[in-house]
């Protein structure tokens, strides 16, 4: 048996080798019967539109994310400048306090212990308006990364689209 394999598939081989430059010549030559050509042009234009299609797709998502994280960034914006206003009021109202507590107790806010104090006040709102600014930029930072993110997957399907596109030409030429 396995001296009849070999030969036919030697033949088959050649078979294809011959089809394959056969397809090639009449390429070069370009000689095309008309089905042919007409089946070369609706894969043709069943792939562009496959392309438009896609394109279209991804440009529409890619609009309404854009619009979607702008909302989030000018949500995020809000909230941090209303948090912002809360800390000062709290602030100015710690401080307050703390003057009548000191001015109670005979205390100048001027020397050094009523100053220390109120420096202390100051300095915890500031570390904690820092904090509050680093994860608002966290936050800012997370939705550019979605939208690249997007973008890259969105340049992914594209080229794999466009590779099967190709690999399918490749394979009817053949």
């Amino acid at each position: 048996m396995a001296g009849i394999t070999t030969p036919v598939l030697a033949t088959l081989g050649a078979i294809d080798t011959a089809r394959s430059t056969l397809g090639r010549v009449r390429d070069l030559a370009g000689i095309e019967s008309g089905s042919q050509r007409r089946q070369r042009e609706l894969l043709t234009e069943r792939q562009r539109v496959e392309l438009d299609s896609l394109r279209d797709r991804q440009d529409e998502e890619a609009a309404t994310l854009r619009t979607s994280l702008q909302n989030q960034a000018n949500q995020i914006a809000t909230t941090a400048d209303a948090e912002e206003k809360r800390r000062q009021r709290a602030l100015r109202r710690a401080v307050g306090r703390t003057r009548a507590q000191l001015g109670a107790q005979g205390i100048s806010t001027a020397d050094g212990s009523g100053e220390a104090i109120l420096l202390g006040q100051i300095r915890e709102a500031e570390d904690e308006a820092a904090a509050a600014e680093q994860l608002d930029t966290l936050r800012i930072q997370a939705l550019s990364d979605r939208e690249q993110a997007d973008y890259r997957r969105n340049l992914l399907e594209l080229s794999q689209l466009q590779e099967r596109q190709r690999l399918e030409r490749l394979a009817r030429s053949a």
